[in-house]
């Protein structure tokens, strides 16, 4: 009688436990379905800061467009030239002459820019970069050569002579003689063909019987001219 009332005691023991097993399982699951997403989303955001903790990243540079400088003249007479062009508006521009910072300027809403600069003579080279408040820099932009050139154009003509006499039944001469490089010559506004080679000219003119003007001019690409005059008389035979 004793060993079984012991058993029965020992039975009632085990399903208590067996109870609070399945009490503390039952519970488990209902923290979980409850709690257990919150709790995990907080351990993923906490091991990422953890991981990300560290010196801040360095802001991304900006990329400028670099400016546009407008056409010019490759060769000029005038050591007075404005350049003009468009850039990116709210930044500054930086001009350059002769690879040398020439002129600072901010820039309009619209980009547009027109600066005054006095050129040397010879060749001269204009170049453009922007810059903002942060420290950021465009790349160079299109580059432009200007030749500044005040001098007059050599010019030589040797047939005809001045105050010569043409007596023939043909009342054409020919105006030959030599020019500078890179100029254009007329004949009283007849446009001569000039060599590349040796700068020599040569045009046929045709004469009005009587005294002839002929008026020969020298244009370089900078605008000079040099002007020679010569005084022809054509007599019919």
């Amino acid at each position: 009688m004793a060993k079984s009332r012991l058993l029965r005691v020992e039975e009632r023991r085990e399903q208590k436990r067996l109870l609070f097993s399945l009490v503390g399982i039952i519970a488990l699951i209902l923290f979980l379905a409850f709690f257990g997403l919150k709790i995990l989303v907080g351990f993923s955001v906490l091991v990422m800061r953890i991981k990300g903790a560290g010196p801040s990243p360095t802001p991304t540079q900006s990329i400028l467009i670099a400016p546009i400088l407008d056409p010019q003249p490759e060769a000029t007479n005038s050591g007075s030239l404005t350049i003009t062009g468009t850039g990116t508006g709210g930044t500054a521009l930086i001009l350059y002459l002769n690879d040398t910072e020439a002129k600072k300027m901010a820039l309009p809403d619209d980009g547009t820019f027109s600066i005054p600069l006095t050129l040397k003579d010879g060749t001269n080279t204009l170049s453009a970069k922007i810059t903002d408040d942060k420290g950021n820099i465009s790349n160079l932009s299109n580059v432009i050569s200007v030749t500044v050139k005040k001098a007059a154009p050599i010019l030589q003509v040797d047939q005809p002579t001045d105050g010569s006499t043409v007596t023939s039944d043909q009342n054409t001469i020919t105006v030959n003689g030599k020019a500078e490089e890179n100029t254009t010559v007329t004949v009283n506004g007849r446009l001569a063909i000039v060599s590349s080679i040796d700068g020599s000219f040569r045009l046929t003119y045709g004469l009005s019987e009587g005294d002839n003007v002929l008026r020969i001019i020298a244009t370089d690409s900078a605008g000079n001219q040099t002007t020679i005059d010569r005084k022809v008389t054509y007599k019919k035979l």
